[in-house]
């Protein structure tokens, strides 16, 4: 069977082929940026498997949203970009977060060990 058939069958799935589009678009941005020097190979592979994992919560999100609003095309497409575009807009922002919570307790940990 068809792998997008397949997927396209549930939520999930739909959120999946999200994952693959998106996670695919910043992979070849973040290899053009890693071969000109702006971005290191760990920090590519960072990036690119946040995007993918927002694109696909981004994608799985319209595609609910568009379901339970129904309504004609549209409708349906509208319902659905400006679900997506509020998804990945809280993903990022809750991804800022997560960074900025690491990045303090790294900052944390490195001060303890120099007042050692």
């Amino acid at each position: 069977m068809n792998l997008i058939a397949t997927l396209a069958q549930s939520t999930s799935g739909i959120g999946v082929i999200g994952a693959i589009v998106g996670g695919s678009a910043a992979a070849a941005k973040n290899y053009k940026d890693n071969q000109d020097g702006l971005v290191s190979t760990k920090d590519a592979v960072i990036d690119t498997s946040k995007e993918a994992a927002g694109a696909g919560v981004a994608t799985a999100v319209s595609a609910i949203a568009a379901g339970a609003v129904g309504g004609g095309l549209l409708l349906s497409i509208g319902t659905a970009v400006i679900a997506a575009a509020g998804a990945k807009y809280a993903w990022d922002r809750g991804m800022e977060q997560v960074e900025s919570q690491l990045n303090k307790s790294d900052a944390d940990e490195l001060d303890a060990a120099i007042a050692e």
